[in-house]
């Protein structure tokens, strides 16, 4: 790969990011959130210019594998299924561009599945992390329902056109799963218990 001026700049202020935060022998919280903020801008930024790397290379063995060549999506029995290949934010995490490049990749590789749902859809994710006891609650999911709109794959996420549902399980490979199902069935069988 050619590294460009772009990438060597993003690298250069990086690395002297990091020397900063290694030289400084006691750190307060808001120094290690902006050096953190600033490596997942980095790293955002650095995946972006390998994408594109990737894009114009002739032969498929010059591509760089990266996490985001990870990201998989299939139609299966009318259920999408998508892997994601990391964990989902947390809300605390929010200012991070984790979540923009999250929205992008999941609209990427869902683009072959536009239209696919026309009326109510429902999502249900399913986090997995290598921590035991984390919080469901504290993940943030809203890139997922953005990037089905975003790709096409469903028309909205306003109240009558999606529900969703989130759970969390343990595994020592953190990842993400998230099934789109029509509503219709999933609803009348919700309805029975919700009386």
């Amino acid at each position: 790969m050619i590294i460009n001026e772009k990438l060597k700049k993003e690298l250069f202020n990086l690395e002297q990011s990091t020397k900063s935060i290694m030289q400084n022998n006691s750190l307060t919280d808001l120094q290690i959130e902006d050096y953190l903020r600033t490596l997942e801008k980095a790293r955002y930024n650095i995946l972006a210019e390998i994408k594109l790397y990737n894009k114009n290379v002739e032969f498929e063995y010059e591509k760089i594998k990266t996490i985001d060549s990870e990201y998989k999506a299939e139609l299966v029995d009318d259920i999408l299924k998508i892997y994601v290949p990391e964990v989902m934010p947390s809300y605390k995490n929010l200012k991070t561009h984790n979540n923009k490049r999250i929205l992008l990749n999941i609209a990427e590789v869902t683009k072959p599945f536009a239209e696919q749902f026309n009326g109510e859809v429902f999502i249900y994710v399913r986090i997995y992390d290598n921590i035991l006891g984390w919080d469901v609650d504290n993940k943030y999911i809203k890139p997922v329902a953005d990037a089905l709109i975003l790709s096409h794959v469903i028309k909205d996420d306003n109240m009558s056109k999606m529900s969703y549902a989130v759970s969390g399980d343990y595994s020592k490979i953190p990842h993400t799963e998230i099934y789109v199902f029509n509503g219709k069935n999933v609803y009348q069988n919700l309805e029975k218990y919700s009386t």
